[in-house]
């Protein structure tokens, strides 16, 4: 469904980028009866969504919860006006179902068929998609829109919705270009920085126990202050901790993660002791197995004694027993915060300053949807939800700009 640009040819509404929020922009848009045109910089439209949910596309979640959402950007009003995942995808002839936690997923369990379904309905609405059309720069001229690429190719257009996306996985194109055009047009951007993403440690702390994972509560720590917990599976990598549950804190930037590995135990010392005395002649090795996974179990104890793990945990000191105690609970990891847009999933920060409709303050006519605004969602479909729902909006309130009637 790729188009050629048409020389001199003003549009009613262009799309500038063809990824989740830009899709259902540009339905929405034509679907209030404007000429709509989607520009993408890859060769495809929606590569970064056929990798969602390890390609099975984790578009939305049952849950509601506004706590989900981060950022300067008011969320409330714009999902509002959005009739929800499900119903947004059964008008596209696709339909949705819920896994055991509520994420929400194609029933095909395929991303593709969410991709499909969007440009679909974007073909049958008149929708054109104009692809390897990296924007450059784009200018206010007269009553419309001046839209550049880097290949010296123009169009024109009433309005703009700006949905390029993040910075966050530049693989599939998001590579922080629309920060730049929405300065360039004289908005504001907040700080950037990875979301959804591991977040590395000293491989010599995390080195010896990859591959493995362990249930536990995590707290980010901020200079010595508590930013967030969340609760989950946490994996060992060779330079991180990874899992749901720590990508959830990656935005915040702490500079220490705390792992309580007995969230469900209020007394740690009482656990042990009767875990010691029911275990005293055997291995320290294998003094926390069945509790813990056994490397790990096997790790805290090296980092309070110095005893050969052949040792019997009846010789384990008075000190030590303490301190393995209090690591139980607080198992400190100083953190590594490189900027790593490669394994992040979304971007913390963004566009700031935009209303409730998605039009900029500034620019009558300009519009924002998705990633590139200051807004960025938990794991586990939140910000699928968000693409849509703003993306939704943003094409809505432009279309009404040029409604005939």
């Amino acid at each position: 469904m790729e188009a050629k640009n048409r020389p001199g040819e003003i549009v009613d509404i262009a799309v500038v980028g063809g990824g989740a929020s830009g899709l259902a922009a540009a339905i929405a848009a034509a679907r209030a009866g404007t000429l709509a045109v989607v520009l993408e910089k890859l060769p495809r439209v929606g590569k970064k969504l056929l990798a969602t949910g390890n390609g099975r596309c984790n578009l939305g979640n049952e849950s509601q919860a506004p706590g989900a959402y981060h950022g300067s950007v008011e969320t409330a009003a714009v999902f509002d006006r959005f009739q929800g995942e499900a119903a947004f995808f059964r008008t596209l002839g696709l339909y949705v179902r819920p896994d055991e936690e509520g994420r929400l997923y194609p029933v095909t369990g395929q991303a593709a068929s969410v991709l499909d379904a969007l440009r679909l309905m974007c073909r049958q609405l008149g929708v054109r998609e104009v692809c390897d059309f990296p924007v450059c720069r784009v200018t206010p001229s007269g009553d419309c829109y001046q839209i550049e690429s880097k290949a010296v190719i123009t169009y024109r257009a009433r309005s703009v919705i700006l949905a390029t996306g993040g910075s966050a996985a530049p693989k599939f194109g998001t590579s922080g270009d629309g920060f730049d055009l929405a300065r360039a047009l004289g908005h504001a951007v907040t700080p950037l920085s990875p979301a959804l993403a591991p977040i590395g440690v000293h491989p010599k702390a995390v080195g010896a126990l990859k591959g493995l994972r362990v249930s536990a509560n995590v707290t980010a720590l901020l200079k010595g202050r508590v930013v967030r917990s969340e609760q989950g599976q946490v994996q060992f990598t060779e330079r991180a901790l990874s899992g749901i549950c720590v990508f959830n804190l990656a935005a915040y930037r702490p500079d220490t993660l705390s792992l309580d590995l007995l969230p469900w135990c209020g007394d740690a010392g009482a656990l042990l002791t009767e875990i010691h005395k029911t275990r005293e002649n055997v291995p320290l090795e294998d003094l926390l197995t069945g509790l813990l996974p056994k490397r790990i179990g096997q790790a805290l104890l090296k980092s309070v004694t110095d005893m050969p793990m052949t040792a019997p945990a009846s010789a384990l000191s008075a000190k030590a027993f303490s301190e393995l105690a209090a690591l139980l609970k607080d198992w400190q990891f100083e953190t590594v915060l490189e900027t790593d847009w490669d394994s992040a999933q979304v971007t913390a920060g963004g566009v700031t300053g935009i209303g409730p409709t998605l039009e900029s303050p500034i620019l009558p006519g300009l519009f924002f949807a998705g990633e590139l605004l200051d807004v960025h969602g938990d794991s586990g479909g939140y910000n699928l939800r968000w693409a849509w729902a703003s993306g939704t909006l943003a094409g809505e309130m432009a279309g009404r700009r040029h409604d005939p009637h």
